[in-house]
């Protein structure tokens, strides 16, 4: 059995979800969806049109693979095409959604969605992966990535290569937040050990900005189409005990990274409790992501500040490293990992060792994260190892620096600060070109 959908857009039509339904009858066992469009490139464009498929069977979503050029889906009980869910084909009303992510306006886009459905017996198992056995290991700091992706959706490496990059590495935990799907973390799970955690998420990769679902191994609906149904989704998020990370909110977006800047007005930061300020290797956007963390900071929202290498591929030799999340958790699990980024009990860094502590007038000790009782004076400490010549350290109160210092041979240093007007500080570690290499959460002044 064959169907075919097909029409013309342009440029007007970018930034939808075009619907397209059809019925499976009884007995199917294998469905083959092909995506066609022309032209792929536009004449004179300077980027390509980009547009992927996402699929609904009758209970619910069976998977998306967002921004690969490969726009073909072959779906039975064993077999999945990555970024969807191999199991039964079931009888009902399916639908494919053509997600128009950029049309540029050059030319008209023609596009054409073939549905095959084949009834052959087939004999092949469901592919079924057990979660890899892992012991938690106790109070401690543990290092991780919170942001990467496979060819789930437009990654070049599978799921074996990407978590044995994290090993390699030597980190204590990595998660994968392939864009609107979750098809490739029943497989991450089952390659965890007591070596490395593996943390489920998705990245929720919208047309107006992208943000992370920390924790979950389910799909959520992503398609929002102004700020306050982006409150909603990070509101339902949220409420289901996950962790709600605005990625990247001031990258490039439109047209070199369709809908990579955070444009949602309602989430300026809105209901969200954390912001990914260092994307990547330190770039120009992550200073401005940092700098508008500072002033959500200034304006009295208490918000954690993350890190994501936001990993596609097996770096090149020499690239400059990303900044790993060092997290004070009481244990190295999903729970305890994400416990401790909540309450900010976290510093970032591509090399560093960096820690901040307080103390108010009653002699009572904060971490990064926490809050010291506003007092006549605040005695702030820090200590730092593995840093290199010509790195600076630079102490932030309320946006603005307070003291800059070179580290020299010292691994530590004390400040006092006028308890009755400080609002919030940190500590960074930069280079001698000013490109950031470690910044601890702040602690706040209540």
């Amino acid at each position: 059995m064959r169907l075919v959908f097909a029409d013309t857009l342009t440029h007007e039509d970018a930034k939808r979800n075009i619907a397209h339904t059809f019925q499976v009858p009884p007995a199917i066992t294998r469905l083959r969806i092909e995506l066609t469009h022309e032209p792929h490139h536009a004449t004179g464009a300077e980027y390509p049109n980009q547009i992927s498929l996402s699929l609904f069977d009758p209970d619910g979503f069976r998977g998306a693979r967002h921004n690969n050029r490969d726009q073909t889906v072959l779906l039975s009980g064993g077999s999945a095409t990555p970024g969807y869910l191999p199991g039964e084909i079931v009888e009902g009303t399916w639908t494919v959604v053509l997600d128009t992510h950029r049309i540029v306006p050059q030319d008209q886009l023609a596009y054409r969605i073939t549905v095959n459905m084949d009834s052959d017996p087939i004999e092949e198992p469901t592919p079924r992966f057990e979660p890899g056995p892992i012991v938690p290991r106790g109070p401690g700091w543990y290092r991780g990535d919170l942001h990467g992706h496979t060819l789930h959706s437009d990654g070049s490496w599978d799921v074996p290569q990407f978590v044995r990059h994290a090993r390699d590495n030597g980190l204590d935990f990595v998660t994968l937040t392939d864009h609107n799907t979750v098809s490739g973390l029943a497989e991450l799970d089952s390659l965890r050990g007591d070596d490395l955690l593996t943390i489920g998420g998705m990245e929720l990769t919208t047309y107006y900005g992208h943000a992370l679902a920390l924790g979950t191994r389910e799909w959520h609906e992503w398609r929002a189409g102004d700020g306050q149904a982006m409150a909603e989704i990070a509101r339902s998020i949220l409420e289901k005990g996950l962790l709600f990370v605005v990625v990247h909110p001031r990258s490039p977006g439109d047209p070199a990274c369709t809908g990579c800047r955070w444009e949602f007005d309602e989430i300026m930061p809105g209901p969200a409790p954390a912001v990914e300020v260092w994307n990547g290797a330190w770039h120009q956007y992550n200073e401005d992501g940092l700098q508008l963390y500072y002033r959500w900071l200034n304006e009295g929202h208490r918000l954690v500040a993350t890190a994501g290498s936001d990993i596609h591929r097996p770096p090149a030799p020499g690239a400059p490293s990303p900044a790993a999340n060092v997290v004070y958790a009481e244990e190295l699990s999903e729970s305890g990992v994400l416990d401790a980024i909540r309450q900010g009990r976290l510093y970032l860094s591509s090399g560093p060792d960096l820690r901040l502590t307080a103390a108010d007038d009653s002699g009572t000790v904060a971490m990064m994260g926490d809050s010291v009782a506003r007092s006549e004076s605040i005695y702030v400490h820090a200590e730092w190892r593995n840093t290199e010549s010509g790195d600076s350290l630079r102490l932030i109160v309320d946006g603005t620096p307070y003291e800059e210092r070179d580290v020299g041979e010292a691994h530590d240093d004390s400040w006092t600060l006028a308890g009755d007007s400080t609002r919030w500080f940190l500590v960074e570690v930069r280079d001698a070109d000013g490109a950031l290499r470690a910044i601890t959460n702040p602690i706040f002044v209540e």
